[in-house]
């Protein structure tokens, strides 16, 4: 398999450099005339390395390679949970295919999360890079959830995880922009659950097992993404 890197593309060449350049060079021990894949974030070139300087390597693009990018436009908006599963939980959403996500300070929240945005950021795009994604999505800086619910109050699809909804997360409806709400260990608090619906958020459940922060963020955006995923095949048949 032809290693891939994210890179800074202009024209008909691509320079990485950074830890991107440690990587490949470093550890992947890569060199003259080895083939490569570059992305930046918007295109994605197979190319073939030219150069290699001190910091950075010089890459030609050969040919340009077809996008892999999510069915829609889907933001997670979750309470940081315990440890090491709020890492775990950035690079899941990222593999299903979630394009924005918003630690969400609630009431009930246990842990705010204190580690640098730029630790997520490194934590993103090495999963973009190993699911194949041509995006990539973004981490915002926590936010309490009275402004999650001002930042996102134009989003046709508005949905929100509440133990007890009636109503199921396959049956919601559903466009191609949506955003989830998912809260802390104990649920929303009442007042919270009132000023989300008041928002125009629909619950929605899970089913009858309660589960963890991050099981639950990961199963409701990929059971979204999957129905989009559904809907954008069948619209090409």
């Amino acid at each position: 398999m032809v290693p891939r890197f994210f890179g800074r593309i202009r024209d008909e060449f691509a320079e990485i450099s950074g830890e991107e350049f440690h990587h490949m060079y470093r550890v992947l021990r890569l060199r003259k005339g080895d083939k490569v894949r570059v992305f930046d974030g918007y295109k994605e070139y197979m190319g073939i390395l030219v150069e290699v300087h001190k910091d950075s390597a010089t890459v030609k693009l050969l040919e340009e390679l077809p996008k892999l990018l999510p069915p829609g436009h889907i933001v997670v908006a979750f309470s940081p949970p315990k440890g090491g599963r709020f890492d775990d939980l950035i690079e899941k959403l990222v593999e299903i295919g979630v394009s924005e996500m918003v630690p969400m300070i609630c009431k009930r929240t246990v842990r705010r999360p204190k580690e640098k945005k730029d630790r997520w950021e490194r934590i993103i795009l090495s999963a973009v890079k190993q699911c194949g994604r041509t995006d990539i999505p973004i981490i915002r800086e926590p936010m309490s959830i009275d402004e999650v619910l001002e930042e996102y109050k134009s989003y046709e699809t508005k949905l929100a995880g509440i133990i007890g909804s009636k109503m199921n997360i396959n049956d919601v409806p559903l466009s191609s922009r949506a955003i989830l709400l998912i809260g802390p260990e104990g649920d929303f608090t009442e007042d919270e659950k009132i000023k989300i619906i008041n928002s125009g958020y629909v619950g929605f459940n899970l089913g009858k097992i309660i589960l963890r922060v991050e099981t639950a963020a990961i199963v409701s955006a990929s059971v979204i993404i999957q129905r989009l995923w559904r809907n954008e095949d069948s619209d090409h048949r």
